[in-house]
């Protein structure tokens, strides 16, 4: 099966609320080699959770087969909700917690749920723990040079 690498890098770290800036590398294995794709993008008065699920959808859309997908993020908590089976727990109880209320970022873990889906399932994703990788200066320019445009 095809496997296909996510590398995410944002602007946020830790808890706030503020102007958020994300950038991805799509990479896979072609018959004329390593061929990779990358992007980057902003939200308004977002957070650092927000604007990981957010990088990881755009580039999950980007993807046109069922194949492995390998995450590469320093975003534990995202990487942890997946592992724990969170999200399709909480589409079997309507996106609500075990507490009772509504899974904050909603709209954004279904549309990652849909795309995990679309891939091949739950059992073609993987998670990986990476704050250093071969595409982090390359997304940390992306970031800088869209700022730029922007300001």
């Amino acid at each position: 099966m095809k496997e296909v690498r996510i590398y995410i890098e944002t602007s946020l770290r830790g808890p706030c609320i503020k102007d958020g800036w994300y950038a991805a590398v799509v990479e896979c294995q072609t018959s004329k080699g390593t061929a990779s794709m990358g992007f980057a993008g902003m939200e308004r008065e977002t957070t650092y959770y927000r604007t990981t699920l957010i990088a990881i959808i755009k580039a999950m859309k980007r993807i046109r087969c069922q194949c492995r997908v390998v995450i590469y993020t320093y975003c534990t908590f995202i990487k942890g909700m997946f592992e724990q089976g969170k999200p399709a727990a909480w589409r079997r109880t309507e996106w609500k917690k075990s507490t009772g209320e509504e899974v904050e970022n909603r709209e954004l873990w279904q549309q990652f749920f849909d795309e995990v889906r679309r891939v091949g399932g739950e059992k073609n994703i993987e998670f990986r723990f990476s704050k250093h990788n071969d595409y982090r200066k390359i997304m940390q320019e992306m970031i800088a040079k869209k700022r730029d445009q922007a300001a």
